[in-house]
């Protein structure tokens, strides 16, 4: 059997995996560079969070392309499942959709390769990420086991960030992902994690 892995670091609860001061990145996340295609596969989110989502379902629909599904009885999974990574203990998925072209992708990701929640959201005056599934906006940060960690499974398939990407790393994830850490940490949070990764990571480059 092997050892339950120890974290050092913990916030509001929330164990943080080191491997997201090593991990490399890209710059930031380029939708013109890598079309979005993290978004392909669709996401898991809270299941209470459709309930924000479909509170803004016209403002959704509108912000939707020619192409894409604006039936809302089609955007979600039917059946919500245990997850206990997610305050309500249950998650449900986004479906996806394939495109005139034949190319699979979430259902509120545009031809345009951009969220319609993210558009309907600013189009309103929101803040961009308002209602926006939580694990769309982290990656690729994710919680696992309720621990922040680097979503090396997902970036397996990507083709211009994805873990064997090398060529396209300049710094470490956490560098990278500062707006990001900051909407789950909070700017405490951040501030303490930058500490950290500037005395024990970056001053040892």
């Amino acid at each position: 059997m092997s050892e339950k892995k120890e974290y050092p670091l913990e916030i509001n609860g929330l164990k943080i995996d080191p491997v997201i001061f090593t991990q490399g990145f890209v710059p930031h996340c380029d939708i013109p560079i890598c079309s979005g295609q993290c978004c392909d596969w669709g996401v898991y989110m809270d299941s209470e969070f459709k309930d924000v989502i479909m509170k803004h379902e016209q403002d959704v629909i509108d912000a939707m392309d020619a192409g894409q599904i604006k039936d809302s009885a089609k955007w979600f999974e039917k059946e919500p499942e245990e997850d206990h990574d997610f305050p309500s203990g249950k998650a449900i998925g986004t479906e996806v959709y394939k495109t005139k072209s034949g190319h699979e992708q979430c259902v509120f990701k545009g031809t345009n390769n951009y969220c319609s929640l993210q558009i309907a959201a600013e189009k309103k005056g929101y803040h961009k990420w308002e209602i926006k599934p939580k694990y769309c906006i982290m990656y690729p940060i994710t919680i696992i086991d309720n621990v922040l960690t680097y979503d090396d499974s997902h970036a397996e398939k990507l083709d211009y960030c994805g873990i064997n990407k090398t060529e396209n790393f300049v710094h470490s994830v956490f560098e990278a992902m500062k707006e990001e850490i900051i909407y789950i940490l909070g700017e405490e949070g951040y501030n303490y994690l930058n500490e950290y990764f500037h005395k024990h990571y970056k001053n040892k480059e």
